[in-house]
C-alpha cells in the first residue's frame, strides 16, 4: 500500500482512521464558531479607520470629541412646469413640512420658505429641498425611517403634479439593505439548486454532489463566527465581509472538495482498493489544495499593505473563509469518503453515465508543455502580462451610493436632486477644533469661508456649518460639483483646499485643521 508521507496525506490518513472526530469535531466547530460569534456581536469599523491621510484624521477629530453627525434626510420637490414661487408648488411644500413635523422621530426642519437663504431652492427655482434631521444616533437612523418614507410618499400621492422623494444616507442604507436581503434570499433559493444540478451532472450521484455543498457551506457558517470574534481585535464591516464571506466560501469550499473527490474517484475506477484510493487522494490532490490554499493566504496577506482598514478587512474574512474550507477539505472529506465508500455513489441515475479516462484535450495541452516547458513559460507569462495591462488604468474608490442598482428608485432621486443641487448630498468637510470655535472670530471666519468657495463656481450651496456639545470642534460642510469621486469633485475639493481655506485659517488661533 502507498504510504502517505506530507502533511495532506497524513491529515486523509488520520481522518480516515477517526471519521468521527473528524466528522462531528468539524460540524460541532462551526456551529460553535456561529453561535459565539452571535453572541458576541461584531465590532464595526470606524468612520476614521475607513479613510485615509487626512481625512482620517478630521474623522478622528469628530470621534475624539464626542461630535454627534445626525442622519440627515433630504426631500426633493421638483416640477418641470411650475417654480417654487407658483401656489400649487409652495402649498405642497407647506404640506410636506407639516407632514414632516408630526413624525416623532423627526427634528431640526430646514424649510426653503421658513429659511430662504440656506440654499434649498436650485438656481431655476423648479427644484426645493427640505432638509430634516433623525432623532437619536445616525447608526440607528435607517431602524426608524421607514415610517418617514411612507409619510413622503403619501404626501407624494396628494400631490401628482410635481416630484416628491427622499433620500439620505438612512433612507439609502435602508432601501439598499432591503434590497440586499431580497436579492440574498433570492440567491439562496436559485444558486443552490443550481450549484447542486451542476455537480449532479458531474458527479451522476446525488451524495456525490451534495459533500462539495455541505463543506462549503459549514466552511462559510465558520468563518462568518470567526470574523465576528476577530472583530474584537481587529474590528469589521460587516455586511460587506459577510458578502465576500459566503461569495468565497462557497467558490473555493466547492472547488477544493471537487478536486479532492474527482481524483479519489479516478483512484478508484483505475483499480484501487478503496482505503488505496482515499490514500493517493490525500497526498496527491490534498496536498494541491493545501498548496493553493496557502498560496491564497499569502495573496490575500497582501492586501494589509494597503493601509486602509476596508481592504484590511476584506483580505482577513477572505482568509478566515479560504483557511476554514482547506481544513474542511484535507479533514471533514478523507473521513466522509472513508465512511461511506461505495455509498457516496448513491443516488445516480442509470441515464447520466460516468465519465472515464483522461479528458484529450487537458491531456495533449499536458503533453504540449511538458515537451516545451520554456515555450509553454514564455507564452503564459506573456498572456498573464496582457490582461494586466487594464489594472494600470484602475484607481480604488470606496462605495457611494452612485454603485447602487440604478433601478432603485433612491437612486434616481439621488441623481435628481445632484442634479438640481450639486454637491449638496456629497458635500467635502472642514473641521476645525479650538478652545471655543464659536467666537464672533470663527463665527465671521466661516462666514468667509462661505463666501469664498461661493466664488469660485465650484463650491456651491447648500453650506452648513455644525457644532459639538463642548463648543471645541466645528463641521464645516461645503458642497461640491460633481458626483462625489469623479474629476471635477476632485478638483474642486483642491480648489477648497489651495484657494478657500489658506487666507482664512491661519488668522483662527488656537486652531488645528
Amino acid at each position: 500500500m502507498e504510504q502517505a508521507t506530507n502533511l495532506a496525506g497524513r491529515a486523509g490518513r488520520w481522518s480516515a482512521a477517526h471519521w468521527k472526530t473528524a466528522t462531528f469535531g468539524w460540524f460541532a466547530f462551526a456551529a460553535l464558531a456561529l453561535v459565539l460569534g452571535t453572541v458576541v456581536g461584531a465590532v464595526e469599523l470606524k468612520d476614521s479607520a475607513t479613510a485615509n491621510g487626512e481625512s482620517a484624521r478630521a474623522e478622528k477629530i469628530l470621534e475624539d470629541a464626542g461630535f454627534k453627525t445626525p442622519a440627515t434626510e433630504s426631500v426633493l420637490v421638483q416640477s418641470k412646469t411650475s417654480t417654487i414661487d407658483d401656489d400649487a408648488f409652495n402649498s405642497t411644500v407647506a404640506s410636506l413640512v407639516q407632514t414632516l413635523s408630526g413624525q416623532k422621530d423627526v427634528t431640526n426642519i430646514l424649510s426653503p420658505i421658513e429659511d430662504p437663504n440656506a440654499g434649498l431652492v436650485s438656481a431655476d427655482r423648479h427644484s426645493a429641498l427640505i432638509q430634516f434631521d433623525v432623532k437619536g444616533k445616525a447608526d440607528d437612523a435607517q431602524d426608524k425611517i421607514q415610517p418617514i418614507l411612507a409619510a413622503v410618499d403619501q404626501v407624494q400621492a396628494g400631490n401628482p403634479s410635481v416630484v416628491v422623494e427622499e433620500f439620505g444616507n438612512a433612507s439609502a442604507n435602508f432601501v439598499a439593505n432591503d434590497r440586499f436581503e431580497k436579492d440574498l434570499a433570492r440567491a439562496e433559493r436559485s444558486s443552490l439548486p443550481l450549484t447542486l444540478l451542476i455537480l449532479f451532472f458531474a458527479f451522476g450521484a446525488l451524495v456525490a454532489a451534495g459533500i462539495p455543498v455541505l463543506l462549503a457551506i459549514s466552511a462559510a457558517i465558520a468563518a462568518l463566527g470567526l470574523n465576528s470574534i476577530v472583530s474584537h481585535v481587529v474590528p469589521t464591516d460587516t455586511q460587506t465581509v459577510s458578502v465576500v464571506i459566503l461569495m468565497i466560501g462557497m467558490a473555493v469550499g466547492i472547488d477544493y472538495s471537487l478536486f479532492y473527490l474527482q481524483r479519489e474517484r479516478e483512484e478508484r475506477r483505475s483499480g484501487s482498493e478503496p482505503h488505496a484510493a482515499l490514500l493517493r487522494a490525500a497526498s496527491t490532490s490534498g496536498q494541491a489544495v493545501l498548496i493553493s490554499g496557502i498560496t491564497v493566504l499569502i495573496a490575500m496577506a497582501g492586501m494589509f499593505v494597503a493601509g486602509n482598514a476596508i481592504f484590511t478587512t476584506i483580505a482577513l474574512g477572505t482568509m478566515i473563509v479560504v483557511f476554514a474550507a482547506m481544513v474542511a477539505s484535507l479533514t471533514v472529506l478523507p473521513a466522509l469518503l472513508h465512511r461511506l465508500g461505495d455509498k457516496v455513489d448513491k443516488g445516480r441515475v442509470p441515464l447520466i453515465r460516468r465519465r472515464s479516462g483522461e479528458p484529450k484535450f487537458w491531456g495533449a495541452v499536458v503533453g504540449a508543455v511538458m515537451r516545451r516547458p520554456a515555450l509553454a513559460l514564455g507564452l503564459s507569462a506573456g498572456v498573464l502580462v496582457l490582461l494586466a495591462l487594464p489594472t494600470f488604468t484602475m484607481h480604488t474608490k470606496l462605495p457611494s451610493f452612485t454603485d447602487l442598482p440604478k433601478d432603485l428608485k433612491i437612486v434616481r432621486t439621488y441623481e435628481r436632486i445632484q442634479a438640481a443641487f450639486p454637491g449638496s448630498q456629497t458635500p467635502a468637510v472642514l473641521v476645525v477644533k479650538a478652545p471655543n470655535v464659536t467666537t464672533p472670530t470663527f463665527t465671521k471666519a466661516y462666514e468667509q469661508f462661505r463666501e469664498r468657495a461661493l466664488a469660485t463656481g465650484e463650491l456651491l450651496a447648500p453650506f452648513h456649518v455644525t457644532v459639538n456639545k463642548d463648543k471645541t470642534v466645528a463641521r464645516v460642510e461645503f458642497s461640491i460639483v460633481g458626483d462625489g469621486d469623479n474629476a471635477k469633485s476632485v478638483a474642486a475639493l483642491k480648489t477648497l483646499r489651495d484657494t478657500v481655506i489658506p487666507p482664512i485659517a491661519p488668522r483662527l488661533p488656537d486652531t488645528s485643521r
